[in-house]
């Protein structure tokens, strides 16, 4: 099955929002963590935008 590139994204965002909240359980530098939290709150917002983009895509598509 093939998947369209904002399908692919999407699994991508959420995976990269998976690792980072996994990372944010080990042992971190105060600087470290800021990092994590700051890439993590960043996938946040263009998962959320990429969600909502895909979601208008696919209500806005007149059915075949």
């Amino acid at each position: 099955m093939m998947l369209n590139p904002e399908t692919r994204q999407l699994f991508a965002r959420r995976a990269n929002v998976a690792r980072y909240q996994k990372i944010l359980e080990t042992h971190l530098t105060a600087e470290e963590r800021r990092f994590v939290e700051r890439r993590l709150t960043e996938e946040r917002a263009a998962l959320q935008q990429l969600a909502g983009s895909v979601a208008s895509t696919n209500t806005s598509t007149p059915a075949a």
